[in-house]
């Protein structure tokens, strides 16, 4: 068996060694014991005949070129080599190659992989770029995953997510799988990854690495995403090839541990390059222009999961199993605790230090989150990601469930493992609208002495729920100013959650957009806003309102933080009741 790297006889006999060939380290790069399946002496003819390589792409070819220096057929391998850098005239590595081969035919006695000529250190460190490339190549190649195993943070996929991505930063590798599940979970029990490798690309990370904690680091962050939007390169400076992924860091993990910076993408190469250095990009994940193109034609934004991983550690898929049954009882609970416990209970399942320490608190309120006594809620289509950071942490995905039947509500949570148990970082609505009539009813309104004043049991209720109480005032004027609250809290919730669906729905058709925009312009644009953010949180306070028959003014003090944006401001809300309803029939900035 012939080392790829190794010098073949004839070379030998040429006095010369090709650089390009340079022999890898004895273990290969990154090697583990789960991920060795190929000796490192694998040849570069044989990774050609085992058929894990794509047909007639550029790596293919390359690898073939490395194949024909092994038989020592070198005026064959030029060429393709000459061929090669024709069809692809950026594909730095193959000028590389071609250059070798060119240098030992017309000096034989020459060794290719001596001292660079070139006096600039900027050639040098080009050259010693490119010939890591060569060695990370195909130490990829020869350390296969094994067959059926799956990344060890595919605890469970939901039929819904068609792809998933996995990078591995230690070989610049991108694998693209095909999930095979197809059954649509309602019981609430999750299917075992069945999962196919359909793609194997070269990668660029970060030019200073991996393991993202600052705004422009130039590191790649480790964790596990999902892409979030799909870019088109008609919308894209060149620099970002044929397109891009763009995914959602930085994510509640990465919130609760301080890491900053934004515009994390997966993205293709600028025209000048066929595919970049393993460590170039700014933090983005870049793939050549072909297979850039082949996620994009495949891919789906919202559903796809993205983990990115110093090493990937691949695992058989049924040692998955039992933890993914095991969290699924985790989201169950969750679920029932909604409609049966009391809200000190339920508030004890919420990481409330975390949420607090980061501004998390602010998105969501677990009394808010209750669900009627009634409410038989579940959960179905189960997806888990499983990281560790530095405690275990579950990304899960769910489809919420009223009595075994699914509501078309689907929920992404962020998951804590903490000593006494499992604790909820953020929830948020993905898509759907929870149903009015699960939410639990407000307490009952406070009873008034026949002078007009509260009973002294219900004072305190009266004065948080309701601005300027006084005497003879009504119980239905109390409801009301707490419906009016509780439909703007609800506004400000959708927002923060980018729902739109329920954002949107807040508006009431009289609502006239600003700028003389159209309502169907307006909306648009809003969606487009708002969609696009990472992450963004909506809070309000000091909050009055004013009644008068079916309209209401309200006012309060907004606090928005997106991305790297955080604004407060005071806004004015005027409403109109629509049936049981309270909607937006106008808003501005300022007001008393």
């Amino acid at each position: 068996m012939t080392q790829l790297g190794a010098p073949t006889s004839s070379q030998k006999t040429h006095g010369a060694t090709l650089g390009f060939v340079a022999p890898l380290p004895a273990a290969g790069i990154g090697t583990t014991a789960a991920t060795a399946t190929t000796p490192t002496g694998t040849s570069a003819g044989q990774i050609l005949a085992s058929g894990i390589l794509a047909k007639d792409n550029a790596e293919t070819r390359l690898v073939e070129v490395f194949s024909l220096i092994e038989k020592g057929d070198l005026q064959k391998a030029l060429a393709h080599a000459d061929a090669l850098t024709r069809d692809q005239p950026n594909f730095h590595l193959a000028h590389l190659v071609r250059a070798d081969l060119l240098k030992l035919r017309y000096q034989p006695n020459a060794l290719v992989d001596g001292p660079v000529t070139d006096q600039t250190q900027a050639a040098s460190t080009r050259l010693a770029a490119l010939r890591t490339e060569t060695q990370v190549r195909l130490a990829a190649l020869r350390e296969r995953p094994p067959e059926g195993h799956v990344p060890h943070q595919f605890l469970a996929l939901a039929p819904q997510s068609r792809h998933a991505i996995a990078v591995d930063a230690s070989r610049s590798r991108l694998y693209l799988f095909e999930n095979l599940e197809r059954n649509t979970s309602t019981g609430g029990s999750p299917a075992t990854p069945s999962l196919r490798l359909i793609g194997d690309f070269f990668i660029s990370v970060g030019k200073s690495g991996i393991n993202k904690r600052l705004e422009g680091d130039g590191r790649t962050p480790l964790g596990a995403y999902y892409i979030t939007s799909v870019r088109d390169k008609k919308s894209l400076p060149d620099f970002y090839g044929a397109g891009a992924l763009p995914i959602n860091y930085p994510n509640a993990f990465d919130v609760q541990r301080g890491r900053t910076g934004s515009g994390i993408w997966l993205h293709g190469s600028p025209p000048q390059q066929y595919v970049r250095a393993p460590l170039a990009s700014d933090g983005c994940v870049v793939l050549s222009n072909p297979d850039m193109d082949s996620l994009l034609s495949l891919v789906a934004p919202r559903t796809t999961p993205v983990v990115i991983a110093e090493r990937l550690q691949w695992v058989p898929a049924d040692v998955l199993k039992q933890d993914a049954v095991s969290f699924t009882e985790v989201l169950a609970s969750w679920q029932r605790a909604r409609s049966q416990a009391q809200p000190e209970e339920f508030a004890q399942l919420f990481d409330r230090a975390a949420m607090t320490k980061t501004g998390l608190s602010t998105r969501q309120s677990g009394v808010e989150l209750l669900a009627h006594p009634n409410a038989q809620l579940g959960v179905a289509n189960v997806s888990l990601l499983k990281w560790q950071d530095p405690n275990d942490s579950m990304v899960a995905t769910f489809e919420e469930t009223v009595a075994g039947r699914p509501t078309g509500v689907v929920r992404r949570q962020y998951w804590t493992q903490h000593t006494e148990g499992w604790r909820l970082l953020q929830d948020t609505v993905i898509s759907g609208a929870p149903h009015a009539s699960l939410k639990r009813p407000a307490a009952p309104p406070p009873t008034f002495a026949e002078n007009g004043g509260a009973s002294p049991a219900t004072a305190d209720s009266v004065a948080v729920a309701v601005t300027n109480t006084r005497t003879n005032v009504h119980p239905t004027a109390v409801q009301a100013k707490q419906q009016v609250q509780q439909a703007v809290s609800a506004w400000a919730r959708a927002w923060s959650q980018k729902n739109m669906t329920q954002y949107l729905g807040a508006y009431a058709p009289s609502f006239a957009p600003p700028g003389g925009l159209s309502r169907k312009a307006w909306e648009q644009e809003r969606h487009a806003r708002i969609v696009s953010k990472t992450s963004i949180t909506v809070s309000l306070s000091k909050m009055t309102v004013q009644i008068d028959d079916n309209t209401a003014t309200v006012s309060f003090i907004q606090s928005y933080k997106a991305d790297q944006l955080a604004v407060s401001s005071r806004k004015t809300l005027k409403m109109v009741k629509r049936g049981d309803k309270w909607l937006i029939a106008q808003e501005s900035v300022g007001g008393r």
